[in-house]
């Protein structure tokens, strides 16, 4: 069932079942922001709802789950219930487990990556939002609409806003629209913590970030100009004590850098498994490219796994792009 909000909002209201809410492995502001979002919503409304996540919440995001007990799949006894997939473009990367996913009543999928397939059976998809944050506050102001109560407080707001700006580059990234500003204006009015988000997120990296980023630069390397990677081995994550999932703000660094059009990051996770990100600036749709390795993303913002040594991925994905640079097919 494509794109219906109405369903999705008469779905919640007369369903008896449990939710499970969850999104994407390697979480990121707006994984973390729409599924907590969705959490204290639920809540809100009256519903039994359990936040189920098998993998690690990044350090600069923890400030958003303290309170918030996150269950792993095992952890999971619940026996008729639906599952809210939340900023997740492809259903094998659902960070729980394929038991629950199979269990399942029902799937509804929120999300606004281009390559989504609209596997849910209820499915809220706008590849134009900036955040899947953004579609949650559109689902949640609808909601609070045909109610006429309020749902969205400061602790949602909180999470809404810490999506918007981190898809959103804070306001930078070309995905940035006036509904961008709409948005976070409400959310401000409603007691979003500004302040806090941006120290959190923007300001408060650790010593070994910078320590893993002066080695991790030394790797920079640039192809004719308009294609710049940065190499992360996990020698070099274990050597400055830093987790796998803390370091995707050094993607940026490959982009930002004059005349590069498609930056790459390489992250190895283990012995032949490499995280690949990819941004572009003007042209490059990269999705597409993460789409030949059996990725995904955005237009300017995409990923992959290779499944290869970090040298090799490194060949191929870059070769992936001189190809896309010169207008050619990517496979």
């Amino acid at each position: 069932m494509k794109n219906n909000i109405n369903n999705i909002i008469k779905y919640l209201k007369g369903s008896n079942d449990d939710f499970i809410v969850t999104s994407h492995i390697s979480p990121d502001g707006d994984n973390i922001g729409s599924t907590l979002a969705m959490y204290y919503a639920l809540n809100k409304l009256g519903k039994n709802v359990s936040y189920v996540l098998d993998d690690n919440t990044p350090q600069n995001l923890k400030f958003l789950v303290e309170d918030i007990k996150i269950l792993k799949s095992e952890e999971v006894n619940l026996n008729n219930y639906s599952i809210i997939a939340l900023d997740c473009g492809d259903k094998n990367r659902i960070c729980l487990s394929q038991e629950l996913l199979n269990n399942a009543k029902k799937i509804i999928c929120i999300d606004h990556h281009a390559s989504n397939d609209y596997y849910g059976d209820f499915n809220y998809i706008d590849i134009d939002a900036s955040s899947t944050c953004e579609l949650v506050y559109n689902l949640l102001m609808e909601y609070e609409k045909s109610e006429s109560k309020n749902i969205i407080d400061e602790d949602i707001a909180t999470c809404l806003y810490t999506g918007l700006v981190t898809d959103t580059g804070n306001f930078v990234y070309s995905n940035t629209h006036p509904s961008s500003f709409e948005m976070a204006k409400d959310l401000l009015l409603k007691g979003a913590k500004k302040d806090t988000i941006i120290q959190k997120i923007f300001q408060s990296n650790p010593y070994n970030y910078y320590k893993l980023l002066g080695e991790a630069l030394n790797t920079l390397d640039i192809v004719d100009g308009k294609i710049a990677s940065i190499m992360i081995t996990k020698e070099m994550l274990k050597r400055n004590v830093i987790s796998f999932n803390d370091v995707d703000g050094i993607t940026s660094y490959t982009r930002d850098i004059e005349g590069v059009e498609v930056g790459i990051l390489l992250k190895e996770k283990k012995e032949n498994e490499v995280k690949v990100s990819l941004r572009s600036k003007n042209y490059v749709d990269v999705s597409k490219i993460a789409q030949s390795f059996n990725g995904g993303g955005h237009i300017r913002a995409a990923g992959c796994t290779i499944y290869s040594s970090v040298e090799d991925a490194k060949k191929k994905i870059v070769e992936a792009v001189v190809k896309a640079l010169q207008g050619e097919k990517y496979e």
